[in-house]
């Protein structure tokens, strides 16, 4: 017993000596930037006492981006998107609603004037550090990965007030 006293102290000791980061290593910047990219995901929104949780699909381009809502369990709940002519949503059932940008059809969807445009710069690499502050918004990186000769987000969190989004990236392909 006396042993073993004596070995939880000297673990204690060296765990005393030990350095342990603050933060944990993130590896590099993020880049070089993708001019467009396919990406697949998880979101959770949280605003208040409310929550909810998508899967997206997003293709962007310089002058198009498409984003694919649906629930966890693929049921398909909107498209959002915009391109030269300005924004649109379309909802199953409903009249294509038209925005001259996403802010304004994103408060519509998800109640809240999430900066898409920007979120699309962090995705693809066009920001290379790992946090900002955009319009109010907070953004964070706060995983990455390396995908062909470039290192690309993760994990991104967005904050506002008590908007909380979550982006959890699990697969990165070509816009076709």
């Amino acid at each position: 017993m006396r042993h073993w006293f004596a070995g939880i102290a000297v673990l204690m000791a060296l765990a005393g000596c030990a350095e342990f980061p603050l933060e944990p290593d993130l590896g590099p910047m993020l880049g070089p930037p993708l001019e467009q990219f396919a990406a697949d995901g998880r979101i959770s929104l949280r605003q208040g006492e409310r929550s909810d949780h998508f899967r997206f699909d997003w293709r962007h381009a310089p002058d198009r981006d498409v984003v694919l809502f649906s629930t966890p369990l693929g049921q398909g709940l909107a498209e959002l998107g915009r391109d030269t002519g300005g924004a649109w949503l379309k909802l199953p059932g409903q009249t294509e609603q038209r925005a001259p940008d996403l802010p304004a059809l994103t408060r519509q969807l998800l109640g809240v004037a999430v900066p898409l445009e920007v979120l699309a710069e962090w995705m693809g690499g066009s920001r290379a550090e790992r946090h900002g502050e955009v319009d109010g918004w907070t953004i964070a990186v706060s995983d990455s990965a390396p995908y062909r000769e470039r290192r690309l987000p993760r994990r991104i969190e967005v904050r506002r007030d008590d908007v909380e989004l979550k982006i959890v990236i699990t697969g990165w392909g070509e816009n076709d």
